[in-house]
Parts: structure tokens; sequence; C-alpha cells
């Protein structure tokens, strides 16, 4: 999200009716010092925080902003868990003042399937898989297990890497209240029928649809082209009254070469750093001066979810001063040493990951990958994985081709600067004693004590530095590089 400080629309507007009257020019404020430099113009889109618009970490002055929603939503009426856009202007990275905020809702409709028994559990509606997890926040519904089939729902939320859909927000919502909604990029399009698909097996009819923003036509349409469609959802057919046009509509959300923005969403069409991929239907650029917090270049992988920070480039699209991800990225290499398959678990360096639907998993020994091709004490494996309410979920298993030594990435929960000693999760213990190569946070090559003394442990509130150890084994490693 963008960072603005709380310079008012108003205030900016009578500054420029005074010089307007007075004639300002240059050189002082008529106190002897410098003018105030004037908010820079941010764009920001993600999943918001109540207070009064948190978006990436930047909170906005939403008290003279204009906000769009086709349910007529308030300023005062926007809630955590939502998906906006926001337009303001920031001159600090930390508080900002918002001047346009849209509400980007992926689905309203009914639910037209359940499986609490998945993990993570997840619903169907509008043809949209839905996941949901501790994260999600529910309004007029007190969670998940209150969901009936037939419910109207509006569900906010990111797509993933497979085009689901994990849940921020899902609001049970009565009949009347806004239009059925679905939002997707358009599929199997037929100018002569009238029709596109959208999501799993929807079919939308728009031949009496309105196109918008103004010069949006039939002719914007083409497979690919990222919609939202309002009218009416009956089986598997929407009526569409409405036809919005993405790129069009969104067009001063992405803001002007050379201004700040920024994106929140799961990673896709990630090849290699640096380079290109998109968050969020944003382009985004790292380069060889990216900085990454809560993980490293090595943790940018598809279906990562991250926070991308940086300024619009020449192209429209994002170059990334700043990624950081939103879960701390948890790295284990190592002997399996345990295989639940009816609890879903696998254990690598003590450490009990639990495995769900959406966990990719790499394994050499069957046809189809699964956990029952891991053998406790004979095969390794690597494993990605992220912390939810204290618990390992592992977002990819994979087994190597060989057991190549120990690595662990993760936040420290405690050191010991004379013995040489780290421990992360409170149990997992490396030793640094003979170590020979320290790196701090921007890669420097750094002293075994300077590499200490660069180190927290987790306390209270604080989470601990998050550091990357490897070698033969844990109990004798050889490298050690601080993520942070």
């Amino acid at each position: 999200m963008t960072r603005h400080t709380n310079l008012s629309v108003r205030t900016g507007l009578a500054l420029a009716a005074l010089c307007a009257v007075a004639g300002c020019g240059g050189g002082t404020d008529g106190t002897g010092g410098s003018p105030p430099v004037p908010a820079a113009p941010v764009t920001s889109n993600g999943v918001m925080t109540k207070g009064s618009v948190i978006v990436n970490g930047l909170r906005f002055d939403d008290t003279t902003a204009i906000v769009s929603d086709d349910r007529g939503r308030t300023a005062a009426q926007l809630a955590s868990g939502m998906v906006v856009k926001v337009r303001g202007r920031s001159d600090d990275n930390l508080n900002g003042t918002a001047e346009r905020v849209d509400v980007e809702n992926e689905v309203r409709a009914a639910i037209s399937s359940l499986n609490a028994t998945a993990s993570p559990q997840s619903f169907v509606a509008g043809g949209l898989t839905v996941y949901v997890d501790g994260a999600t926040a529910y309004a007029n519904v007190s969670g998940f297990a209150a969901l009936t089939l037939g419910m109207r729902v509006e569900v906010h939320g990111l797509r993933d890497a497979s085009g689901n859909l994990r849940a921020a927000r899902v609001e049970a919502v009565a009949a009347g209240v806004g239009a059925d909604e679905l939002r997707g990029p358009v599929a199997v399009l037929n100018t002569t029928a009238d029709t596109f698909q959208l999501n799993t097996g929807i079919t939308v009819n728009y031949a009496g649809a309105t196109f918008l923003p103004a010069g949006a036509s039939e002719a914007s349409l083409a497979n690919g082209v990222l919609v939202e469609v309002r009218g009416s959802l009956s089986g598997t057919v929407f009526t569409a009254t409405q036809i919005d046009i993405e790129e069009l509509e969104d067009s001063s959300f992405r803001g002007s070469a050379g201004e700040k923005a920024e994106a929140e969403g799961f990673v896709t069409g990630f090849t290699a750093h640096p380079g290109t991929f998109q968050v969020n239907g944003r382009s985004i650029t790292t380069t060889a001066s990216t900085r990454f917090v809560g993980g490293s270049a090595a943790d940018l992988i598809n279906g990562a979810k991250v926070e991308a920070e940086g300024v619009v480039n020449a192209q429209g699209g994002l170059t990334a001063s700043k990624i950081e991800f939103r879960s701390t990225r948890v790295l284990l290499e190592g002997l399996v040493t345990g295989v639940n398959l009816s609890a879903r678990t696998v254990t690598v360096l003590g450490q009990v990951v639990q495995v769900n639907d959406l966990t990719r998993l790499e394994t050499r020994g069957s046809s189809s990958s699964s956990l029952s091709a891991l053998t406790p004490n004979v095969d390794c494996a690597e494993v990605r994985a992220v912390v939810n309410g204290g618990v390992l979920v592992a977002e990819e298993v994979k087994e190597p081709s060989s057991c190549s030594g120990e690595l662990v990435q993760a936040r420290v929960t405690a050191k010991n600067d004379s013995a040489f000693t780290l421990t992360f999760f409170g149990s997992l213990q490396a030793s640094l004693a003979n170590a020979s190569t320290f790196r701090d946070a921007s890669g420097n090559s750094v002293t075994r004590a300077q590499f200490f003394a660069l180190i927290s442990a987790a306390s209270g509130n604080a989470s601990g530095t998050l550091v990357k150890v490897k070698g033969n084994s844990l109990q004798s490693a050889q490298e050690a590089e601080i993520e942070d």
C-alpha cells in the first residue's frame, strides 16, 4: 500500500488559492524558510485494513476521498478485508491522503457448492473456487460453518497462480443488495453469439450490456482481457447489464511514469530475477538493486504472496525497489524423518510441516507426486513453507535428486553469542562455531562477531531476525546470511 502524510486535499486547494491571489513566487514560505515540498502522487492496490484505509502498510486519510463502489458505500463503510485501489498523495511512505478509492470485490453471487473437509476449506460462487483461512474476515455471517448452499455472498480476495481466490473477506448479502457481479479474464469469446466465459463454466451473455468506461465497446473485448460484469446469474448463465473493461477503467489507478506505486498479490508468470512477472494483474520488474524483505530473491517463485513497491516505469508497469513477502519465507532442507499420511504432515530437521490441498508436491518415487513417495530416514526433501497460526504450512515439498546437506531459513528465536549458536522454532539449533562465511542483509561479508551483533531473537512483538544457515550439517554449518 502507499504511505502518505495527512496533508488534506482542502489544505492543498487553499494554498493554491492563496498563491493565485498573492502571486506566490519561489524562495521562502514567508517565514524565511523554504516552502513545504508537496506530497508526491502514489497509487496502491491490495487488501485494506480499516483505520482510515491502510493498504500495504500505508495509512491513507480517506476523509475527502471519492469512493467508487457499485453498492454506493461511503468511506465510513469501508471495512477490513476489502480489496481496494487507492490514488492519493504521500511524502513519507507512512501516511497519506486518499483522493480516490475504488472497491474491487471478485464475486457477488450465490454459493453453489461447499467443501468443509478440504484443507483449506473452500466454496464455489459464480464459477470461482474460493479458499478461506484463519485470516479471512466475515460479515453478516459468523464464519465458514455458517455458510449454506444458495447463500448470496460478496467475496474480496486475491487470485493465486492457479486463478483461484484466496478470500480476505466474505460478506453475506441479501437479494437486491447490489447486482450479481463477476470479475476475471475473458475466455471463449464469441462475438456472433455475444457471449464469453468467465471463471469455470459460467457463460456471460452481453447482448444487452452497456460498456464502461467511456470509449469502451464490444471491440474492447478479447480473450484474456480482464473485465468486471454486473447483471444476474441463473445457473451457469450470467446475463450482463454492464461490462467494465478493467484496463481502461483502472488507468488513473496505475499512475504516471516516475510516480510511486505499490501492488499486493500472488506472483504469476515468474521465470527469473532480475526479470518481469505479474502481481494482481500488474507488471512488476525487479532489478539487481531490488531489496527483499521477509525472504530473499531465491524465494521469489510463482505463488508467493508479495507486496511490490517502487515507481511506475515507461511501460506502465512497476519497477520494484522493494519486494516484501507477506508471510515470512521458511526454508527447510534435509533428511525426512517422518511422514504421516492421515495427518498429511512431513517432518524435516525435526520440524513437523503441514501439507494441504494447495501444496505443490514434486516427488520421484511414484507416478503421481504424493507424500507416500517419501521414505523416512532414506529420502531428503526441500520444503518452502509459511507460518500460519503457529503451524508450518508447506507451499512446496520437493524431493531433490540427492541429499546434499542441511539448510534452514527462519526467524531466530534465541542466540548464544559466546557459543556461536542460533535457535529456530524454539528447538532447532545451528552451530556457527566452524562457519567461514557470514553476510549481512546487503550481502556484504562480515565477521562472525559483526554477524551476531546484527542478530535479534524473537521477543514479545519482535519477530526475530530472518537468517539462512546451511552446511553439511546444521551442527557444523559453513555459511550464514541475514535475509531481512
